[in-house]
């Protein structure tokens, strides 16, 4: 039996509220989510898998508009365990293809494997348990090499995994219409799986131009987990680069995000989570009203503590007239008292309105070792809400 590293119990589902002026609150969550190592990645559901022979499929495209059931062709008939490798260099899709798991897909490289979107569709690629609206998440898989190239249109999404310990590497994702990635616990008819979905990788991919978020988590519960979302670069998204509804266990490490329309980093539920050594630079670019974050969230209780470190945030003169810029933001605790460390930050902002450093527990405590942090040209450097108790860390 596969075991999870660290499985989560399922809690109350988080209803996101509106980020606004003040740095006031971002959503709420009900229920604890408290850890239970040894949860089964797929604890219910029979196997339907006929495991086969380790195979090479090659897959050759001829940008034509029958690429598509080529393409999904060898997919459906490949075997377990197969490498299925995609020539290009388009892949010309007129629907979107959905990928079984337990199989690796690589392309060449970045321009030597185009999947190139050319009609109306939800996604250009997505996990089988999505659009089967499968009850569990579906076993590892692994996507490299390619690249996404949406058509700006509609709300395509670029990739939707939900598969438990996938890993996306190498990828790059373009001009979606919707978001560039997606990590979620939903299935195509809106309704959540029965069990988890964690441990997921997301390393060294370039997502642009997303008309939606360039990198989201969507977990309507509590099942897309402990995930690693680093050594990316997310630039010039329609909403927030990064915007993850469930943080718990996430490391987001080493990303560098830019121009991007909304907020750098959203981050709900943290619990366990590590953000450490992005660049964020130029967020909430040109908005004309609203207040917008490099990085924004709250934090969950229970007695396990968050860390936030030597990230980069700032913006060149890219600010908006009547919006307001709150570099690093934490709006709320959602139950009990939560802790977090806030170390080795550089804050540069731009002009007197910004705010450096914002923290706030209410209705709850929080309870934060801050230290080392250079902030500069801002208005405000810290602002701490009575429900907040800092302390200079050991």
């Amino acid at each position: 039996m596969r075991l999870h590293l660290r499985a989560f119990n399922a809690v109350t589902a988080l209803a996101a509220a509106a980020l606004i002026a003040g740095c006031s609150s971002v959503a709420t969550v009900s229920q604890p989510a408290q850890s239970a190592s040894g949860h089964p990645a797929v604890p219910t559901g029979p196997d339907l898998s006929s495991p086969g022979q380790s195979s090479l499929v090659t897959v050759t495209c001829t940008n034509s508009v029958s690429d598509a059931v080529t393409l999904q062709r060898a997919i459906d008939s490949s075997a377990v365990g197969s490498l299925i490798e995609i020539k290009g260099p388009v892949c010309l899709l007129v629907r979107g293809i959905t990928f079984l798991s337990d199989r690796t897909y690589t392309g060449y490289n970045t321009t030597g494997t185009i999947l190139k979107q050319d009609g109306a569709m939800d996604y250009v690629l997505a996990s089988q348990a999505y659009t089967d609206n499968s009850a569990y998440t579906d076993d590892p898989v692994t996507i490299r090499d390619l690249t996404i190239q949406c058509n700006s249109s509609g709300n395509t999404d670029g990739i939707i995994v939900l598969n438990w310990q996938a890993d996306v590497e190498g990828v790059d994702v373009e001009d979606c219409g919707g978001s560039g990635i997606v990590d979620t616990n939903t299935t195509a008819n809106g309704h959540a799986i029965n069990n988890t979905s964690v441990n997921s990788r997301f390393d060294n991919n370039f997502i642009s131009d997303s008309h939606g978020y360039g990198f989201e988590v969507q977990d309507s519960d509590n099942s897309v987990t402990d995930g690693f979302f680093d050594n990316n670069e997310v630039a010039q998204s329609g909403l927030d680069a990064i915007h993850l509804e469930n943080a718990a266990g996430w490391n987001i490490t080493g990303n560098n995000l830019y121009l991007d329309s909304r907020n750098g980093i959203y981050a709900d539920r943290l619990f366990r989570t590590t953000i450490s050594d992005n660049h964020v630079e130029d967020f909430g670019v040109t908005q004309s009203s609203g207040t917008w974050y490099g990085i924004v969230g709250t934090v969950q209780g229970g007695g396990v503590g968050s860390t936030i470190s030597n990230n980069n945030i700032s913006n060149d003169m890219t600010e908006g007239h009547g919006a307001r810029y709150i570099y690093f933001c934490i709006t709320r605790t959602n139950y009990g008292t939560g802790y977090l460390s806030v170390t080795g930050n550089v804050i540069v902002g731009v002009r007197t309105s910004d705010v450096g450093l914002s923290f706030s527990g209410e209705p709850n405590k929080l309870v934060v070792a801050s230290s080392g942090n250079e902030v500069s040209n801002v208005g405000t450097l810290k602002r701490n809400a009575p429900s907040v108790t800092e302390t200079s860390g050991e």
